[in-house]
């Protein structure tokens, strides 16, 4: 029998260990979004309340209010190509075959409960619901009600194959199927008053699963990770106070969870350890998506959307001015200069980070240009953080 495993996870919350930047979009919406997702670096949107939905052609720069045609508030959304997308509300599945500029309302037979829609290629699809999936594997012309499993209240869903399927929900319950959700075993069993709010597969047998719940009138915080497909009933309750909202993963290693207080949670070794980094807001965050290794974009209540295109290395905000910083050469092989445009007043200094958020070097910031030695730094992509009294600004630069 394989094995579920745990990691020790004692999330180390090393507030500010690592920098990060965060940056608040203009969405000019207020309503609560619940899920974000992009094709393409340029291409996403995100859905939420009242039938909201957002489309942005570039990267975030301005995003667009799209008309639904439902007042419902929309859960998940899903494309499978640039033109063709999903949404679903607890009574809608709306499908849009333009990029997302008109939607019209799918007949189903399952039409309550729907909160998660998910695709593993461009035709083969499902959408779950209260003790039901749908499944499609014409991309969506046609959705067939699998098997049954009563009550049961979904709130998240992952597939790593056609027939290997997770969902969790409410109480933590978590189940999986082999047969492509004709049967359901058990993984998780009901465990507290709570929800399995997310699940994210790095590959075909390592999971991560999060959530919040309550006991004794406080929030505690589930995170649980499975290797080889995890088949035994095990459970992690962290007293950690945080309600995980969403989990993803831009590679093996590197992944991030938000969570319903504001913060975002990092790791860099396959969530063995977790660094709380600030969003620099304090309004529940419910979803996040990485376009690649270091851009990412997480959406949360009150039309927030945040940007990150470093991985969340510093913190920023609508509220955070930066001041011009120039760096030479670039890319570099022994000593880097840094010419500020402006004299350093009170408290400086300068920090390096790896692209994986790593502080490497750190050192005082004295006058206007300074030299960094940086001849035994090996060869790759790093960022410099300056930090003034007047705010801080972040760069790029390649060490050859």
């Amino acid at each position: 029998m394989k094995r579920l495993f745990f990691t020790a996870i004692g999330i180390i919350l090393l507030l500010n260990a690592y920098s990060q930047d965060w940056i608040q979009q203009q969405t000019n919406t207020n309503a609560d979004l619940s899920s974000v997702f992009f094709i393409n670096p340029d291409l996403g949107w995100a859905v939420g309340s009242e039938g909201t939905i957002l489309k942005t052609t570039d990267g975030g720069e301005i995003w667009t209010l799209k008309s639904s045609g439902v007042t419902n508030g929309l859960n998940s959304v899903y494309f499978t190509d640039p033109q063709t997308g999903f949404a679903v509300s607890y009574r809608e599945l709306l499908k849009t075959t333009d990029g997302g500029e008109h939607w019209v309302i799918q007949d189903t037979v399952l039409n309550s409960g729907l909160s998660s829609v998910f695709f593993i290629g461009p035709d083969t699809g499902f959408v779950a619901g209260t003790g039901r999936i749908l499944k499609t594997t014409d991309n969506g012309e046609t959705w067939i009600k699998q098997a049954g499993f009563g009550c049961f209240g979904v709130d998240s869903f992952w597939a790593t194959d056609a027939q290997t399927l997770y969902m969790g929900g409410s109480d933590f319950l978590t189940m999986k199927s082999m047969d492509g959700g004709v049967n359901w075993d058990v993984l998780i069993p009901n465990i507290s008053y709570g929800s399995m709010e997310s699940i994210f597969f790095t590959d075909h047998n390592t999971g991560y699963f999060a959530g919040g719940g309550w006991a004794q009138g406080n929030t505690f915080t589930f995170f649980a990770k499975i290797v080889d497909g995890g088949v035994t009933r095990t459970s992690t309750l962290l007293n950690l106070g945080k309600w995980l909202s969403c989990v993803f993963f831009t590679d093996n290693n590197i992944g991030y969870i938000t969570a319903l207080d504001g913060s975002i949670l990092k790791t860099t070794d396959a969530g063995d350890h977790w660094t709380s980094l600030n969003s620099g807001v304090n309004s529940a965050l419910t979803s996040i998506f990485f376009t690649d290794s270091i851009t990412g974009y997480v959406a949360g209540r009150s039309g927030i959307i945040l940007k990150t295109t470093n991985g969340g290395l510093t913190v920023s905000g609508p509220d955070v001015r930066s001041k011009p910083v120039k760096i030479y050469p670039n890319p570099v092989t022994d000593v880097l200069m840094v010419e500020l445009s402006y004299l350093p007043q009170g408290k400086s200094n300068i920090q390096i980070y790896s692209i994986s958020g790593k502080l490497i070097l750190q050192q005082d910031l004295l006058k206007r240009k300074s030299g960094i030695d940086l001849q035994k730094l090996p060869r790759g992509i790093y960022f410099l953080k300056t930090i003034q009294s007047q705010g801080s600004e972040v760069v790029k630069f390649e060490k050859m």
